[in-house]
């Protein structure tokens, strides 16, 4: 899978080996496996990570995981917890859209203060084909039929050649840890 990820970031012109990368990593298994592709293969990164408190210890666990993982590995860290049920109240907004942009801005931020140029995402194939199915359902032009790219300015998602059963195979064979959210499996959310 190594191989298949620097041929996807060198073939879509993702990364370079002077980049300094900013990996958005929930400790789900998409964002771990990227987080683990990214320093085996030697790439500058540092590890973002955002504990929007919806699911109480659960949350909390995933943050705890997330930053062993990158002390484990020396890799800096970066936290943030935010109130997102607040935000969303005051907003007028769903949670998700709520969890959504607090994420991205701060996301922003933290590249700014700490001076990375990109910003990692780890969407994959499954989840590309999932936004293009939703965006069918609500009628989506020509854009929506397009989901997700590879690279959007300096925001890219280099695990867009992998299915959610590769990510997991390798998570496995390689012993990265990772956690589920159980909101993943709700049936409340229409993703799901």
């Amino acid at each position: 899978m190594q191989e298949k990820f620097i041929k996807f970031i060198t073939d879509n012109r993702l990364a370079e080996k002077g980049d300094r990368i900013l990996l958005g990593v929930s400790g789900g298994v998409d964002s771990m496996v990227m987080a683990h592709l990214f320093i085996a293969c030697g790439y500058n990164t540092g590890i973002a990570h955002c504990n929007f408190r919806l699911r109480g210890a659960n949350s909390d666990a995933d943050e705890k995981l997330v930053r062993e993982f990158a002390s484990a590995n020396n890799i800096p860290f970066h936290n943030i917890c935010f109130e997102t049920k607040e935000y969303a109240s005051e907003k007028k907004i769903t949670l998700q859209m709520a969890a959504r942009d607090l994420r991205h801005s701060w996301f922003e931020e933290t590249m700014v203060k700490y001076g990375y140029n990109l910003l990692a995402l780890a969407h994959n194939k499954s989840d590309r084909t999932e936004t293009i199915i939703l965006n069918l359902i609500r009628g989506t032009g020509i854009t929506g039929m397009a989901a997700m790219k590879p690279r959007s300015g300096h925001r890219i998602r280099p695990l867009l050649f992998a299915s959610r059963n590769e990510i997991l195979g390798y998570a496995g064979q390689n012993g990265i840890p990772w956690r589920e959210d159980e909101s993943n499996k709700s049936v409340k959310y229409t993703r799901n």
